[in-house]
C-alpha cells in the first residue's frame, strides 16, 4: 500500500444536510399552524405574540453569549409559560425548539472549525439542497443564516448523490435506518474516487455515527437504527488508503445543557 492520504473530519450530532433542512421547514410550518389553530395572543402594550415570537424569545436566551445550562432552562421555562398550561401547544414549542437550536448549535460550531482547516475539498452527507430555503428557515426564527462552505472549497461532494434510498427517504418511502444499507459503500467509492488525482486539504461532515470508531463516545450516546450498517466507513477508506482524521465532534445541545 502506497503514502496513507488523510481525510479530516468533523462527527456532527445533528449533520447538516438535505433532511436537516427538511425537518426545520416542518419545524417552522408546525409553528406557523401553532399560530393559526392553537396558540393564544396575549395583548401586552399592543403587541401579540405568536409562535414564532415565542421561538425567537427562547432561541435568544438561549445563546446569549454563549450557550449554558442556565440559558436552557430558562428558554425551556419561557416556552413553559406561554404555552398556558396546553399539553399539545407545549409539546410542539418544545419538540421545535430542540430541533432548531442544535440545528444552530451544531451549524456554527461546525463553521468555526470548517473555516480554521480551510479545506479545498469538502465532502458533505446528503444532496445538494436550496441555499435560500436554509436562510429561509433560518430567518424565520430570527437567525442569521451560516455559511455551509467556506470561499477555501474549490470542491463539494455531496455524499448522497446517486444513493437512490436517500431520495427515497427525502420523499418519505424509506425510515431513516432503512436508508442505510449499503449508503457507506456509496460515500466510500466517492471519496476514493475524489481524492485519487487531488492534492489539496480535504474535510469530511457527516454524522458522529458514521465517521468515530465504535466505542466512541458518541457510538456509545448514539441510539443507533440498523447499527450494523454504520460506523464502517473509516474501515472502508483504510482499505484504500485513506485515513479519517476526526478533527471535532460537534455535541447535541440538548444533551449538553438539557439533561438535568
Amino acid at each position: 500500500m502506497g503514502e496513507v492520504r488523510i481525510l479530516y473530519a468533523i462527527a456532527e450530532s445533528c449533520p447538516f444536510d438535505a433532511l436537516l433542512v427538511k425537518d426545520m421547514k416542518s419545524a417552522v410550518n408546525s409553528l406557523l399552524r401553532l399560530n393559526l389553530n392553537r396558540f393564544r395572543l396575549p395583548q401586552k402594550i399592543g403587541t401579540k405574540y405568536s409562535a414564532l415570537d415565542v421561538m425567537k424569545q427562547a432561541l435568544e436566551l438561549l445563546y446569549e453569549f454563549s450557550p449554558s445550562e442556565r440559558n436552557y432552562r430558562e428558554a425551556m421555562r419561557t416556552i413553559q409559560v406561554y404555552s398556558e398550561d396546553d399539553q399539545e401547544m407545549l409539546h410542539t414549542l418544545r419538540v421545535c425548539f430542540k430541533l432548531i437550536a442544535n440545528a444552530i448549535y451544531g451549524a456554527y460550531s461546525t463553521q468555526r472549525h470548517v473555516e480554521s482547516i480551510s479545506p479545498g475539498i469538502l465532502f458533505l452527507q446528503g444532496v445538494p439542497f436550496d441555499p435560500a430555503e436554509l436562510q429561509q428557515t433560518f430567518r424565520f426564527v430570527g437567525v442569521r443564516p451560516p455559511d455551509v462552505r467556506p470561499p477555501s472549497v474549490r470542491k463539494t461532494v455531496f455524499l448522497d448523490e446517486g444513493f437512490e434510498p436517500y431520495k427515497l427517504l427525502l420523499e418519505g418511502k424509506l425510515s431513516r435506518g432503512e436508508v442505510e444499507r449499503g449508503r457507506e459503500k456509496h460515500w466510500g467509492k466517492l471519496i476514493e474516487a475524489t481524492l485519487s488525482d487531488a492534492s489539496v486539504t480535504a474535510l469530511l461532515r457527516a454524522g458522529s455515527d458514521h465517521v468515530d470508531p465504535p466505542g466512541g463516545v458518541f457510538a456509545r450516546l448514539a441510539k443507533r437504527i440498523h447499527q450494523g450498517e454504520k460506523g464502517k466507513l473509516p474501515a472502508i477508506l483504510r482499505k484504500n488508503g485513506i485515513e479519517i482524521r476526526v478533527v471535532h465532534r460537534t455535541a447535541d445541545v440538548n444533551q449538553v445543557f438539557g439533561n438535568r
